[in-house]
C-alpha cells in the first residue's frame, strides 16, 4: 500500500533559517491584511448601529408611533369623570400592550394628548382659532410657571366632582393656560372669558385661567403639541389667520370630556422610538413588526388604531447602510486583490531563490508530492503565525467585539498565502528536471505557439468578459450589500488595464528599442534592452496597475464625497447662514438689518411650510416656499445653490406662476395650492430646485404675486450669504429663534457615522495600498535582481563607469514602475468616472443628485512616491556591484 511522503525536518527548517527575512515579509503582509479585513466585520456593525440610531434620533417626531384611541358617542347626557387621568394613563398602558414585543421594547414611555378640533374665537371677528389639549408624560404634565393668574382648576363644585351634565344644559365651563405667546397673537389674558364655537357652531365655554412659560422647552410633551408654546400666523383671502393651542390641566381635563362634544376631541398616544435600542440587524425585524402593527386590522376591534412613519425611516436608514457597505466593499475587494497579488509575487520570488535546491532535490529522487508537502508545511506554518498575528491585533483593539469575526473574511487570504509558495514551488521543481520536448516540425512548432497565444487570449478574454458584466451589474442594480459581482467591478477594471499594458508595453519597448541602437549613447541602448528582456513580466505590472488604480479610486471617492457634503449642507442651510423664527412679518426688516451688516452680501426672507399640491391627475404633499423673487434672485447668484428654471421666471401678469419639481411635465394640467385654508390656481413655468434638503417636491412662488391672490404667507425663514453672515444672523436672532450655519451643518454631515467611516476607510485603504505598491516594486526588483547584477558587473568590467551604471540600473527599474504608475492612474480615473454616478453617493452626503466626480490633483503625486523606492533600489544594486571583485567579473561571473 502506497503511503504518502513525509515532510523533511532540516530541509523544512534549513529553508526556514536561510529565507527567514523574506517570510517573516509575508507573514507581515498577511497579517496587516488579516488584521484590516478582520476588523472590518465588527466596525461595520458598530457603525451601521451608530447610523441607524443616528437616522432614528434625526427623525424626531416623524418616527414616533402613533395610536389613536376612538372617544365614546356623548350625544345624551353626559357624566363627569374624576378618573379620566387615570383613564388616559390606562389608554396608554393599553396601546403599549398591543405593540408586538420587539416594537414595544424600542419606543419611549407614551405621550398621551387629548385635543379639540380648531375653534373659532367669535367675540373679535373671523381668524382667531384655538384648540383645548391635554397632554402628559409618564410622570405627569409638563411643568410651567404661572406668570399671571393660576392653573386650571376644576369647573365642578365641590362634591359635584361625577356630575352628569343633560344635553340641553349650557355649555360646561373648561378652564385652561395660554402661554406668553399664545396669549399675546390671541390678545386675551388671564381672567378672559371666551365666545368659542366649533365647525357646527356648537358653543364651547372657555376660561383662562392664566398665562404660563415653559420651564423646559424641550420637554417630550411640548412636542406632541408645539401650537401649546407658539402661534401661527397666516393671510387666507385677505383675512389674517391665527391660531393658537391653550393648556388643560389634571383639574380640568374632566371638564374637557364633556365640555367640547366627543365627535370634536382627539386622543392619541405618542410613542418615541429609543435610538440607542434600534440597531442595524434589529431594525429589520422591527420594520416588519410596524408594518404589521399598521396593517393587522386592529383599529376597528380594539377602537384603537396605529399610525407611524418608523418604517420610512427604518427603510432610509438601512438603505443607507447597505449603500455605504456596498461603496466598502468596493475599495476592500480592491485592496484583497493587490494583497493577494503581492503575496504570489513574494511566493514566487521566494520560488525563485530556491530554484536551485530544488532542482537538485529533484534530481537526488525527491518527489513533486514530497517537495510540494514540505514547501506546505513552511507555508502554513508562516501563514499561521501571520493570521494569529492579525487576528490578536483586531482583538486587542475592539476587546470583545472582535470575536464577531466572520471566518470567510480571512479565509481567502489565508488558501493564498498558504497555497501560493507550495504550488510554485512543485511547478518550478517539475520544470527543472522536466526537459519539455520541441517538435522538429515547424508547423508542429508553429501549433504549439498558437495553442499558447489562444490559451493566452481565452484568460484575457474571461477577464474582460467579467469586467463587462461587473460593470453591468452595477448599472442595472446599483451598489448593494454584499453583491460580489458589484463589489468587484473596479477590481476587473483594474486587471483589463494591466492586460493591455502588458500587450502595450513590448510594442512600445520594440522601437524604442530601434531608436536605441541608433543612437551613441550606452546608458539608453542598455537599459531598453533590459526592460525588453525583463521589465515586460506581467505579474509585477499588474500588481502595480491594480494598486495605483484603486488608489485613485477610494481617493476620488472620498473626495466626490466630501464635495458633495459642502453642496448638500449648503442646499440644507440655504446659504451661509439660516434664521428660522415664528412666523412674523416683521422678518422682512430683519432680512434688511442683516443684509446691511458688514461683511453679508445677501439676505433675504421666505416662508417655508408644507403644503398641497393638486391637479387634474394627482395631490401630493409639497415644501412651498413664499419668497421675494428679485431678491432670492440675487441670493443664488451670489452662491452656489441650485436655480432650477431661474426665480426670473415667477415674476409676470395672470395667475400666481410658480416653479415646481420637475415642471410642468410632473404636475399636470389645473394646478392648484392647498395651504392654510387657501386654494390657489397655479401657472407652472419652470422646476424647481432643491430647498432646504426637503425630500418632498418643492413649490416656489413669489411673495408679491401670492399676495395679490388674496393669500399672505408672513415669512418664518431669513437667509443670508457672505463672511459675516453668520455673525449678523446670530446678533438678529431673538429669543426661541433657531440659527443654522453652513459650517456646523457640514462639520455635523462629515461627523456622521457613515460618512466619516467611509472616509477613514478610504484613507487607510489609500496608505496600505502606498504600501503595497511599493512592497510590489522591491520584490519584482529583487526577482530579476540577479540577473541585473550580472549584466551591471559585466559592464563594470568593461569598464564603465560608477555613475553610468547607476543610471543605468535607475532606468532599467523606474521604466516599468512609471508604466504601471500611469496605467494605474488612468485606469483609476476612468473607473471612477464611469461607476460614481452608480454608486448611490447621495444616498451618504444627503443630496438628491448623484455628486459630480472629484479627483484630487495630488492623486499623481501620491501615486508617484511608489517611484522613490527605485533610486534606494538602484543604489543599493551599484554598491553590490562595486564591492564585487572584479577578477570575478572578468571572468564572467557576477556580483554573487
Amino acid at each position: 500500500m502506497r503511503t504518502l511522503p513525509r515532510p523533511h525536518g532540516p530541509s523544512v527548517r534549513g529553508r526556514l533559517r536561510t529565507d527567514r527575512g523574506l517570510l517573516v515579509l509575508t507573514a507581515a503582509v498577511v497579517a496587516l491584511v488579516t488584521a484590516l479585513l478582520a476588523a472590518v466585520g465588527p466596525l461595520t456593525v458598530r457603525t451601521a448601529d451608530r447610523a441607524v440610531a443616528a437616522s432614528v434620533r434625526d427623525a424626531g417626531t416623524r418616527g414616533a408611533v402613533v395610536a389613536t384611541v376612538a372617544q365614546p358617542d356623548s350625544r345624551g347626557p353626559r357624566r363627569r369623570d374624576p378618573g379620566s387621568v387615570e383613564r388616559l394613563a390606562g389608554d396608554v398602558e393599553s396601546a403599549r400592550s398591543r405593540m408586538p414585543r420587539v416594537l414595544a421594547a424600542a419606543v419611549r414611555p407614551g405621550v398621551v394628548s387629548l385635543t379639540s378640533k380648531p375653534l373659532q374665537l367669535t367675540d373679535a371677528g373671523p381668524g382667531r382659532y384655538l384648540r383645548l389639549a391635554y397632554v402628559a408624560t409618564a410622570s405627569g404634565p409638563p411643568s410651567v410657571t404661572w406668570v399671571d393668574g393660576e392653573a386650571p382648576a376644576s369647573s365642578a363644585a365641590p362634591g359635584q366632582e361625577a356630575v352628569v351634565v343633560d344635553a340641553a344644559a349650557p355649555p360646561w365651563p373648561v378652564q385652561v393656560g395660554l402661554s406668553t405667546s399664545a396669549a399675546s397673537a390671541l390678545g386675551v389674558g388671564a381672567g378672559d372669558q371666551l365666545e368659542v364655537e366649533d365647525e357646527a357652531r356648537r358653543s364651547v365655554d372657555v376660561r383662562v385661567s392664566g398665562i404660563f412659560s415653559p420651564v423646559d422647552p424641550d420637554d417630550e410633551a411640548w412636542l406632541a403639541q408645539p401650537g401649546l408654546l407658539s402661534a401661527t400666523t397666516g393671510t387666507t383671502e385677505g383675512v389674517v389667520r391665527t391660531s393658537a393651542t391653550a393648556l388643560v390641566g389634571d383639574a380640568s381635563l374632566p371638564d374637557l370630556r364633556i365640555g367640547v362634544p366627543s365627535d370634536d376631541l382627539s386622543e392619541q398616544v405618542s410613542f418615541l422610538p429609543v435610538p440607542e435600542d434600534v440597531t442595524w440587524r434589529g431594525a429589520p425585524a422591527l420594520r416588519r413588526a410596524v408594518v404589521g402593527l399598521q396593517s393587522g386590522g386592529q383599529g376597528e376591534l380594539t377602537g384603537t388604531g396605529f399610525d407611524t412613519l418608523l418604517d420610512r425611516v427604518l427603510d432610509d436608514a438601512l438603505t443607507q447602510v447597505a449603500t455605504a457597505r456596498g461603496q466598502a466593499q468596493l475599495l476592500l475587494v480592491g485592496l484583497t486583490a493587490t494583497a493577494l497579488l503581492v503575496l504570489v509575487l513574494g511566493a514566487q520570488l521566494l520560488v525563485r531563490r530556491r530554484a536551485g535546491t530544488l532542482a537538485l532535490a529533484r534530481e537526488r529522487g525527491a518527489g513533486l508530492l514530497g517537495l510540494g508537502l514540505e514547501l506546505a508545511v513552511e507555508s502554513v506554518l508562516v501563514t499561521a503565525v501571520g493570521t494569529a498575528l492579525g487576528l490578536g491585533a483586531v482583538l486587542a483593539l475592539l476587546g470583545p467585539e472582535g470575536w464577531t469575526v466572520a471566518p470567510s473574511v480571512v479565509l481567502v487570504v489565508v488558501v493564498v498565502a498558504g497555497l501560493a509558495a507550495p504550488v510554485l514551488g512543485a511547478v518550478e521543481a517539475a520544470r527543472a528536471t522536466g526537459a519539455r520536448r520541441v517538435p522538429a516540425n515547424r508547423a508542429a512548432r508553429r501549433a504549439l505557439v498558437q495553442a499558447r497565444a489562444t490559451r493566452r487570449l481565452l484568460l484575457e478574454g474571461l477577464v474582460v468578459t467579467a469586467a463587462v458584466l461587473s460593470l453591468l451589474a452595477l448599472r442595472q442594480r446599483g451598489v448593494g450589500d454584499g453583491d460580489l459581482a458589484v463589489g468587484s467591478v473596479s477590481t476587473w477594471w483594474a486587471l483589463v488595464a494591466a492586460l493591455l499594458l502588458v500587450r502595450a508595453l513590448p510594442l512600445l519597448v520594440r522601437p524604442a528599442l530601434r531608436w536605441a541602437r541608433r543612437t551613441s549613447g550606452l546608458s539608453r541602448l542598455v537599459v531598453v534592452a533590459r526592460v525588453a528582456e525583463a521589465g515586460t513580466r506581467a505579474l509585477p505590472l499588474t500588481v502595480l496597475t491594480v494598486a495605483v488604480a484603486q488608489l485613485v479610486l477610494g481617493v476620488s471617492l472620498a473626495a466626490t464625497e466630501r464635495a458633495g457634503q459642502e453642496a448638500g449642507a449648503r442646499v440644507a442651510v440655504g446659504g451661509d447662514a439660516r434664521l428660522r423664527a415664528s412666523p412674523e412679518p416683521s422678518l422682512v426688516r430683519t432680512a434688511a438689518t442683516v443684509a446691511a451688516a458688514p461683511g453679508v452680501r445677501t439676505a433675504v426672507a421666505a416662508r417655508v411650510t408644507d403644503a398641497r399640491l393638486s391637479s387634474s391627475s394627482q395631490a401630493v404633499d409639497v415644501r412651498l416656499v413664499v419668497v421675494d423673487a428679485a431678491a432670492w434672485a440675487r441670493l443664488l447668484d451670489d452662491s452656489d445653490l441650485p436655480a432650477g428654471s431661474g426665480p426670473a421666471r415667477l415674476e409676470g401678469p395672470g395667475r400666481v406662476r410658480a416653479l415646481v419639481s420637475g415642471g410642468s411635465a410632473a404636475v399636470g394640467e389645473g394646478a392648484q395650492l392647498r395651504w392654510d385654508d387657501a386654494v390657489v390656481p397655479l401657472d407652472v413655468v419652470g422646476t424647481a430646485p432643491q430647498v432646504e434638503g426637503s425630500a418632498e417636491p418643492v413649490v416656489v412662488v413669489d411673495t408679491r404675486a401670492l399676495a395679490g391672490a388674496g393669500t399672505t404667507a408672513p415669512p418664518d425663514t431669513v437667509w443670508a450669504t457672505g463672511p459675516g453672515a453668520v455673525e449678523a444672523v446670530r446678533a438678529a436672532a431673538e429669543a426661541g429663534d433657531d440659527v443654522t450655519t453652513y459650517a456646523g451643518v457640514l462639520a455635523q454631515r462629515r461627523a456622521a457615522p457613515l460618512p466619516s467611516a467611509l472616509v477613514a476607510l478610504a484613507a487607510a485603504s489609500a496608505l496600505v495600498l502606498l504600501a503595497l505598491a511599493a512592497l510590489g516594486v522591491v520584490l519584482a526588483a529583487t526577482v530579476d535582481a540577479p540577473a541585473r547584477r550580472v549584466s551591471a558587473g559585466r559592464l563594470r568590467s568593461l569598464g564603465v563607469p560608477d555613475r553610468t551604471l547607476l543610471t543605468m540600473l535607475t532606468g532599467e527599474l523606474l521604466v516599468p514602475v512609471l508604466a504601471g504608475v500611469v496605467a494605474g492612474l488612468v485606469a483609476g480615473a476612468t473607473c471612477a468616472a464611469a461607476i460614481t454616478g452608480h454608486l448611490g453617493l447621495e444616498v451618504v452626503t444627503g443630496e438628491t443628485a448623484p455628486p459630480s466626480l472629484v479627483v484630487p490633483w495630488w492623486v499623481p503625486l501620491a501615486a508617484l512616491l511608489v517611484a522613490l523606492v527605485v533610486p534606494v533600489l538602484a543604489v543599493r544594486e551599484a554598491a553590490a556591484v562595486r564591492r564585487a571583485s572584479l577578477a570575478r567579473l572578468l571572468r564572467g561571473g557576477g556580483p554573487g
